[in-house]
């Protein structure tokens, strides 16, 4: 046996030996197409961190990420129907989801099938890390978002609350919770009035003259950017300033100025993401991104996507780190081992996005800042500010 032929033998050998790098299945879906579809950038964003991770890294601790980008159209019965088709056919390591009607849905089955999901929603019936320590959300319930809104109501010796929502779980789960919980008259303020109006509706100039009889120093939406046009666009025909409104971190939107110009002036919501384009290293990375792919929503909700791509990734690395440096062969194994991970991340560095994520209380984050329209732009007119205090 000449040299040539032994070294090749070893060569074999050494190839037999060196572990074969396994994929990693990460499963997404969000409004693509349907009525919520002005703020999919979340969804995107996940997506294409991951593909960002695979382009520069060579995915997730060596092992390519397919990252599976689906569309739930904001219709109950095909996202429920997506859910199963990532657990049971895509063998998901994690899933985003996107609804609060389905999270709420598929909590107990979520559970059964004891794989990690971030929710879209922020809704805190989803929040219990005791009783649902599967589910996993980036940032303050829709519940601490209006406390923080009250709260700088209060400060300024505002009085008077109108809360408006969609007649969806998304617009009416929180609203009841809050008036249960009765905030609102714990910080001496006066609920004025709480109006429902249809999730499509395209006309509310009714419900406008309603809230203005109600002389609030204060009204609240609790629904989506959609939403928020009509019922700005509706409020400045019967005279109410876009100033008395404020909106979820959903309500932050380059669409609203841009389509109500003047209207929109002075119109509030709850930041808890960096604007796109803010000075941050996480926007060094997009624009590295950029460079080569298109992305398809530069807003701050692809800033949350990118976000939650970071934190998503960052626990599959650690789950897999766990494991030897091996993608556990074991699904169950692997999905438990990550949901571990993702409640063990703690200071995580996010690039500025936010500050430092805290999953332990599975939110990531719960601070927030209001921002304001300002010459057709949102602008920051607080600092952070920890909704749980």
């Amino acid at each position: 046996m000449n040299i040539k032929t032994v070294a090749a033998i070893l060569a074999l050998g050494i190839a037999s030996t060196t572990p074969a790098r396994a994929q990693v299945n990460v499963c997404i879906w969000g409004t693509i197409t349907g009525p919520d579809a002005l703020v999919n950038g979340m969804s995107y964003g996940i997506r294409d961190y991951l593909e960002f991770l695979n382009q520069t890294r060579g995915g997730i601790a060596g092992n390519k990420v397919n990252a599976l980008l689906l569309d739930g159209r904001y219709k109950l019965d095909e996202e429920l129907k997506i859910y199963r088709r990532c657990v049971d056919q895509e063998n998901a390591a994690y899933i985003s989801g996107w609804s609060t009607g389905s999270v709420k849905a598929l909590r107990d089955q979520i559970n059964g099938d004891a794989v990690p999901f971030m929710t879209q929603s922020f809704a805190s019936d989803a929040l219990d890390p005791q009783k649902y320590p599967y589910i996993f959300m980036a940032g303050p319930t829709y519940e601490q978002q209006m406390l923080i809104g009250f709260r700088d109501l209060a400060a300024k010796g505002g009085k008077r609350v109108v809360l408006m929502h969609a007649d969806n779980e998304y617009g009416r789960g929180p609203v009841n919770v809050i008036r249960q919980m009765g905030i609102i008259q714990k910080l001496g303020l006066q609920l004025a009035d709480t109006v429902e109006f249809r999730y499509d509706a395209q006309d509310l100039t009714a419900q406008m003259l309603r809230v203005k009889s109600r002389n609030p120093d204060l009204v609240y939406i609790q629904s989506s950017t959609p939403q928020a046009i009509v019922i700005l666009r509706d409020a400045a025909k019967v005279g109410l300033p876009a100033k008395l409104f404020m909106g979820n971190l959903y309500n932050i939107s380059p669409t609203i100025p841009e389509q109500l110009g003047e209207a929109a002036e002075g119109f509030r919501a709850i930041q808890a993401y960096a604007f796109f384009g803010a000075d941050i290293p996480a926007m060094k990375q997009i624009n590295e991104f950029g460079a080569k792919n298109k992305i398809e929503k530069k807003d701050v909700y692809y800033m949350k996507g990118w976000m939650e791509g970071i934190a998503i990734s960052a626990a599959i690395e650690n789950a897999i780190k766990k494991n030897g440096g091996q993608v556990p062969s074991d699904l169950k194994e692997f999905r438990k081992s990550v949901r571990d991970q993702t409640e063990a991340l703690t200071h995580l560095d996010d690039g500025g996005i936010t500050p430092p994520l805290d999953f332990a209380n599975h939110q990531g984050s719960t601070q927030a800042r209001i921002a304001q329209i300002k010459g057709g732009k949102y602008e920051p007119v607080s600092d952070w500010i920890d909704a749980r205090q």
